[in-house]
């Protein structure tokens, strides 16, 4: 064997054996970025469309399956009472037949309402229905056992106090001004029929009802106020629970749904979708720098540039620390990276002031797209987070697009044919 091609022989064997150590090292790190990466901590082998999509629907379900519950155990414990009090000595029942009547029907209505019709559809429109029917229910009973005089009169708080704390002030106002328009009628029923109109009325009798009208407004009020205030908290709490409190932004739990969501529609639908996973190039050494305060508002200037790049329908979440996803429904790579692009040259340019003078900030993108680069949204996704482990990698402050040819043998940023580097992108996102 010659010596040339001696040489020529070493010298490949050299270039193999270093490939094969810098491809090593190269798995190595990305061994390393798969345990210390927050995305395969929170993913792992897990389907992403096994996460629980409650967006508080379920917790809304949950609360008006216990609200119409409640009120059947109140319209029976309704028909109970009155029949009990058919029984009472001194109980006057003009026309007993014409009250079972009454108690026959409304047990029939309960019946239906609870246990045929739609037993499985949670709406609030139900319980308004239950609440009026009792309205009717206990305007009958109390016409059939004296009218304003019957002892059965301050039922109607019952139902005004189970409105407002279920329906909202609006409907109980509405429910207490049809209860008083039902007080109307009984003062002109008299002693039990309105042919009489209200001649034989005694004013007599017109304190005690007057009172139970005024308190039942007072009762209708200030039950729905409180109400009203403590479904503000709720929603307060449930907005928290949403969103990130530093940014503002979605958190992950919410991205995720969303996720969900979009993946499923794809699917179905046969449409595309990209995620970008987003991660501050420097906020360890403004961290060490400036102090923790300079990096919290890093996070919140970043945020805000990121978010002015976005449309309306697309979803930006803060993952954690300096780590950001963005959604970016009906989108494909190309789109993506236009946005991408955008967003790094946009937070590059941008610096955030701070004292007597200013930090610049970069990032590094790495994205992923359905159903290019995989048809599970967790494989979407952790594709995205090897995008960016290597737009890292690669030098920072950089947009890659995952790919699927060139994974574990080297990386480049996806480019137009005869252009090298990063593309020089400054058109919008249609």
């Amino acid at each position: 064997m010659s010596g040339d091609a001696l040489n020529t022989e070493n010298r490949n064997k050299q270039l193999s054996e270093d490939a094969r150590y810098l491809n090593a090292k190269v798995e190595d790190q990305g061994e390393h970025h798969k345990k210390t990466s927050p995305m395969y901590s929170l993913l792992g082998e897990q389907n992403v469309v096994l996460i629980p999509v409650d967006d508080h629907r379920e917790i809304d379900q949950a609360e008006l399956h216990g609200f119409r519950r409640t009120v059947a155990e109140m319209q029976w414990l309704l028909v109970v009472l009155v029949i009990l009090c058919m029984k009472l000595p001194g109980m006057v029942v003009p026309e007993p037949g014409a009250l079972l009547v009454t108690l026959g029907l409304f047990s029939a209505f309960i019946c239906f309402v609870h246990y045929i019709w739609c037993r499985h559809v949670e709406k609030r429109w139900k319980l308004a229905l239950n609440t009026w029917a009792m309205i009717f229910f206990v305007t009958a009973v109390v016409w059939q056992t004296g009218a304003l005089k019957s002892p059965l009169l301050p039922l109607y708080f019952l139902v005004v106090i189970l409105s407002a704390t279920t329906l909202g002030m609006l409907t109980t106002m509405l429910e207490t001004a049809l209860i008083t328009v039902c007080y109307v009628l009984l003062a002109a029923a008299g002693s039990g029929g309105l042919h009489d109109g209200f001649a034989s009325f005694n004013p007599a009798d017109l304190p005690g009802p007057v009172i139970q009208l005024f308190l039942l407004w007072f009762v209708a009020y200030f039950v729905s106020l409180i109400s009203w205030e403590s479904e503000k908290a709720k929603e307060k709490i449930r907005q928290l629970s949403r969103t990130d409190q530093l940014t503002g932004l979605w958190n992950m739990k919410m991205l995720l749904i969303f996720m969900q969501r979009e993946h499923l529609h794809s699917l179905r639908m046969k449409r595309r979708f990209a995620v970008m996973m987003i991660d501050a190039d420097n906020l360890k050494a403004v961290n060490d720098t400036y102090g923790h305060d300079a990096g919290t508002m890093v996070i919140i200037h970043v945020a805000e540039l990121m978010r002015s790049r976005l449309r309306g329908s697309d979803m930006l979440a803060r993952f954690g620390g300096d780590e950001f996803v963005a959604l970016l429904p009906e989108t494909g790579c190309q789109g993506a990276l236009t946005v991408a692009e955008e967003m790094r040259r946009k937070i590059a340019d941008t610096p955030l002031p701070y004292e007597d003078g200013s930090i610049s900030i970069k990032v590094s993108i790495g994205i992923a797209c359905f159903p290019r680069h995989g048809q599970e949204l967790a494989r979407i996704m952790k594709n995205a987070d090897k995008a960016l482990y290597m737009s890292k990698h690669n030098g920072k402050n950089q947009t890659m697009v995952y790919d699927l040819e060139e994974e574990g043998t080297g990386w480049q940023p996806e480019t137009p044919a005869g252009q090298t580097g990063r593309r020089d992108i400054t058109n919008p996102v249609s």
